[in-house]
């Protein structure tokens, strides 16, 4: 084999500019996350380096904010599931200090409250916030690695304006068109449960992992959680 040097290569860029921020992600690559319902979760033994920071636009104030990421290094586990099919997988998520308005969107009373409120009060039995700010969130947090937790797993769809879409090839994939999403997000109210098994009418019906968008582009379910208990 030739050494590198041996090809007679040049600098020149090969194919079209690139943003690797905003390159369309792999269709087909993702796991599917487990369907909408009532999990039991464990942290994972080190939550010391999940954290990053951020800055929060909308919040009250705007500032910096954390967010704890529950990725394939450091994922939470399921250890209970509603049907007991996802006990011991990981299961990847993002939980964040990032204040937002709980309540009637015409509310303009209604307080701005982050997950991680839920979860110190609900899960974890603080009568205030942490003192220390973000720091203060983040090593409150580290205090409960290894514990479990309940939490609500729910579904959403995003057609993503910042990104052309991907359409039904009509052989089994999907394919890039040269179409940017239009920004409408769909949620479980808005899309019915299908068959599990399309071929057995007497299979459990579920949530599609992925849905057509009124403007014809294939987007998938993103998997959030809500509903945090002890």
């Amino acid at each position: 084999m030739p050494k590198l040097s041996d090809l007679g290569l040049t600098n020149e860029q090969v194919g079209q500019a690139l943003d690797y921020d905003t390159m369309p992600d792999q269709m087909g690559g993702f796991t599917e996350p487990p369907q909408p319902g009532v999990y039991r979760f464990r942290f994972p033994a080190r939550m010391d380096d999940i954290w990053e920071v951020f800055e929060h636009a909308n919040g009250n104030p705007p500032g910096k904010r954390i967010r704890a990421k529950f990725d394939d290094t450091h994922p939470l586990t399921i250890i209970q599931s509603p049907l007991g099919d996802k006990n011991g997988e990981p299961f990847t998520t993002n939980i964040t200090n990032a204040e937002r308005r709980r309540g009637k969107k015409d509310d303009a009373a209604a307080p701005f409250i982050s997950d991680m409120d839920y979860i110190n009060r609900d899960v974890w039995g603080l009568k205030s916030k942490p003192a220390g700010g973000n720091v203060g969130y983040a090593q409150e947090a580290q205090k409960h690695a290894s514990t479990e937790m309940t939490a609500t797993v729910t579904w959403n769809w995003y057609c993503n304006p910042k990104r052309n879409i991907y359409v039904d090839n009509g052989q089994g994939g999907y394919m890039e068109v040269q179409q940017p999403g239009c920004d409408t997000s769909y949620y479980q109210k808005d899309v019915d449960k299908v068959l599990s098994n399309p071929e057995d009418p007497k299979s459990p019906q579920i949530y599609p992992f992925r849905i057509t968008c009124k403007c014809g582009a294939v987007v998938r379910a993103f998997a959030n959680l809500e509903q945090f208990k002890p």
